[in-house]
């Protein structure tokens, strides 16, 4: 061989070298791609801790707005409600309307502000169910979150504002009913003492009637037919006869009792214990103008 031949490396490794050199590049590529990706984890990781803790703020917040409004809604609730029970119990014991006009009026009227509360309650319960559905997916970095706790801080409750003054509102109404309510018991007072008394001052007979101090029991010599009795000079004159008149007894048959007038006129001479009306919750007899020939039973109704 000749000395100015040139002498070549092996063919085979030119060809390792050569390739690793070429795969260089794309290891390099592939490190750098896994860098980048790990640390865009920790960054979404991040995030999303940041909008969590954002949200759960949020909520802790506005549950403890929505608990503040229900409690303002519940006292209001009850108010309206006593104030409805008041003009119920008020009917038909008052002498004029006008203070039971004006309470149902202001009853309305906060039932109006009180569904009112009542709707942005149910309301603010559908905000947080949607809040709580929130779903960031994968690649979200808290997105979604944010967005839910944005939605809570701008949900508001403008309604409960016109609770304010609720209790002022049906105060004055309240008390002129109560007042009508007094009037109107004073006046049934006035008319209960005004009204026909009498003193049922014994059970008895022929002995006790002759004592002329009062009515006699006489239910034990009627076969129990609850009767009282007294002789016309003794007050039988003075005894109501007339129909839906309100009467008060005291003594053995106390109670007060409506007349429905006279319901049967007897012979004492030739009557028996079998003529005496029945079906009534008390009768009254006397003899008319002292005549036991007009002998008169009174009905009368037990009204209290």
């Amino acid at each position: 061989m000749s000395g100015d031949t040139e002498i070549s490396p092996p063919t085979g490794r030119r060809s390792a070298r050569a390739a690793r050199s070429s795969r260089r590049p794309l290891v390099i590529a592939a490190i750098v791609a896994v860098l980048a990706l790990s640390g865009g984890s920790i960054a979404f990781t991040s995030s999303e801790a940041s909008a969590r803790s954002q949200f759960d703020t949020v909520v802790s917040a506005f549950e403890a707005e929505k608990s503040a409004v229900a409690l303002t809604f519940d006292s209001a609730a009850d108010l309206r409600d006593d104030a409805e029970v008041a003009l119920d119990d008020s009917a038909g014991r008052v002498l004029a309307e006008d203070s039971r006009v004006a309470l149902a009026a202001a009853i309305d009227s906060a039932t109006i502000r009180i569904d009112g509360v009542e709707e942005s309650l149910l309301a603010a319960e559908k905000a947080m169910s949607r809040a709580a559905a929130a779903d960031d997916g994968s690649l979200a970095a808290g997105a979604g979150l944010r967005e839910a706790a944005s939605s809570l801080e701008d949900f508001d409750f403008p309604e409960v504002d016109s609770l304010e003054d609720l209790a002022a509102s049906l105060r004055e109404p309240l008390r002129a009913v109560a007042e009508a309510v007094a009037a109107w018991q004073a006046e049934q007072d006035r008319i209960l003492a005004s009204r026909y008394t009498n003193h049922v001052h014994a059970v008895g007979w022929t002995a006790e009637l002759d004592e002329c101090v009062g009515s006699v029991d006489i239910s034990a010599h009627y076969d129990n037919v609850p009767t009282i009795a007294e002789h016309w000079s003794c007050g039988g004159r003075a005894f109501p006869d007339e129909a839906g008149t309100i009467i008060r007894l005291t003594g053995e048959n106390e109670g007060t009792y409506r007349v429905d007038g006279i319901v049967k006129m007897v012979n004492q001479h030739i009557a028996t214990v079998a003529d005496v009306p029945r079906g009534y919750d008390l009768l009254y007899q006397t003899c008319q103008n002292g005549q036991s020939t007009t002998m008169s039973f009174t009905a009368l109704t037990l009204l209290d």
